[in-house]
């Protein structure tokens, strides 16, 4: 009895364990002894699926050794399915295509190599190959799936062939230790998150056929220090090279007929759209331009460097997540020209200390101030409150040490409102003054008193000129650049007060 019990344990271990098992699957026969499993036959592999997996599955985590037998023409979809231990893969000239899935979190394969015969690699067919290191994709594959090497972190070079006319979405996505990639020209079109947190990529290049570049497809490429747009490009998706801190230019070819570029700055061709201000750019200070109507998602999101912007009067929208952690900014002045700024559009901005918010903003989005923790002061000059999202559009924000400066008229309005309520306290926004011209400041404005308009003395690049009257309502903003008049004929007789360049000066309107 003794001897029998010892017999039976020994064939349960043997069966356990994945050694000599053997049966069929479809036209296919297999064997598993050693570690080694042997698929051999004439014809296609099945599809395999979630949760009814290869026979083999249940010895995956035993298999160390993928033999494919010529005759094969398939790898079914999910076929090696978390292969654990696997380290080696023989696929022969007779398989032309390779299933969804198909070697999904194989966490040991080292290398593979794909045969030409090969013309279709499936959805995720290498997803979580932790340690796969280089790939050579046949030449008569003409899409790389969606999610087909997501997350093979040690992936460092990968070989794109001519006959690839598109990359699928997150195709690339994580893949860490890829440092250089390169497009060739017969692909069309690269999807969303397709090389998403590529974190070690330093070298782009996009063939000249690509006509769109999806959602987030560079989001996080950390150490990628330039890329060039080619006139092919007639869509890039949001935040195709948010969170890119090294990178300090997009440039565009001049034919693109969409998109340009501006020292390294994208916009769209018009440059009424601001879509990108390159992360890693050295300048500590901007101009928008005058031409921008619209200041994109995430365009100086993780601008560290940016100590000061100047958002000129003729944007009317601030989207979300444009200025998310721009760390360095101290200081905002949003023009009466905006009327939405979106969610999260400040997020995260920790340096900053000041906000001024133009009369014409009606729409404030969710988080757009959140963990903005260095405000001390908020002037909203919209004479009526706006309705914002109770306490989440200042999150992270300790309410009760910054001071509200709102509209003289206005601030018992504000006192009643939810959110602004509970600022420290609610003061009458009358900027001081000092007479014009300035004593000891190479600044003033002339002539003054003003009748139809006026010069600014001491001023030689663009400068934001803003004209409020003595109740502190912006009546007038304008940049100009050395001797420009900013006009003034329309303004009623009275009292007024200029702001440039941190400065303030009364001037009189005949």
């Amino acid at each position: 009895m003794k001897r029998i019990f010892l017999v039976m344990i020994a064939l349960f271990m043997l069966s356990a364990t994945g050694f000599a098992q053997s049966g069929t699957t479809g036209p296919l026969t297999w064997d598993m002894s050693n570690g080694t499993l042997t698929v051999s036959g004439e014809g296609a592999m099945p599809d395999y699926s979630y949760p009814d997996y290869a026979p083999w599955y249940a010895y995956s985590s035993s298999i160390t050794t993928v033999l494919i037998g010529d005759g094969v023409t398939s790898i079914g979809n999910w076929a090696f399915y978390h292969c654990i231990e696997l380290t080696s893969v023989t696929i022969p000239n007779s398989v032309t295509s390779i299933g969804d899935w198909a070697f999904i979190s194989c966490d040991g394969l080292t290398s593979v190599t794909i045969p030409n015969s090969v013309i279709s690699i499936g959805e995720g067919a290498f997803e979580d190959c932790f340690k796969l290191t280089d790939i050579t994709i046949p030449n008569g594959v003409t899409s790389i799936e969606d999610y087909t090497f997501n997350g093979c972190s040690s992936l460092a070079s990968v070989t794109i062939p001519e006959s690839v006319t598109s990359i699928g979405h997150d195709a690339f996505n994580s893949c860490s230790g890829l440092t250089s990639v390169t497009i060739p020209n017969s692909v069309t079109s690269i999807g969303d998150m397709a090389f998403y947190e590529c974190s070690k990529l330093t070298s782009v290049t996009i063939g000249n056929s690509v006509t769109s570049i999806g959602n987030s497809a560079f989001y996080h490429c950390i150490e990628l220090i330039s890329i060039t747009i080619p006139e092919s490009v007639t869509s890039i998706g949001d935040g195709a090279f948010f969170r890119c801190s090294a990178l300090t230019a997009i440039d565009v070819s001049e034919n693109n007929t969409v998109y340009a570029s501006e020292n390294g700055v994208l916009f769209n061709k018009v440059k009424s759209a601001l879509i990108q201000y390159p992360a890693g750019k050295q300048d500590v200070s901007y101009n928008i331009p005058s031409s921008v109507t619209s200041i994109r998602e995430g365009a100086f999101s993780h601008c560290s460097g940016l100590t000061s912007v100047t958002i000129p009067n003729s944007v009317t929208i601030i989207e979300g997540y444009a200025f998310n952690s721009c760390s360095g900014l101290t200081s905002v002045t949003i023009p009466n020209s905006v009327t939405r700024i979106g969610g999260y559009a400040f997020s995260t901005c920790i340096g900053l200390t000041s906000v001024t918010i133009g009369n014409s903003v009606t729409s404030i989005g969710g988080y757009a101030f959140n963990d903005c923790t260095g405000l001390t002061s908020v002037t909203n000059l919209n004479p009526t409150p706006q309705n914002i999202d109770n306490i989440y559009v200042f999150y992270g924000v300790d309410l009760s040490k910054v001071t509200l400066y709102v509209p003289a008229s206005s601030v018992e309005d504000y006192k009643a409102a939810d959110t602004w309520k509970n600022f420290k306290e609610i003061k009458a926004y009358i900027p001081s003054a000092i007479e014009s011209p300035a004593v000891g400041s190479s600044i003033n404005v002339y002539p003054n008193p003003v009748t139809e308009s006026f010069r600014i003395n001491g001023i030689t690049a663009p400068t934001e000129v803003i004209i409020t009257d003595l109740s502190g309502r912006i009546v007038l903003q304008q940049t100009v650049e050395g001797g420009e008049s900013v006009v003034a004929g329309n303004l009623p007789n009275g009292v007024y007060i200029v702001r440039v360049n941190g400065k303030t000066l009364k001037v009189v309107k005949r």
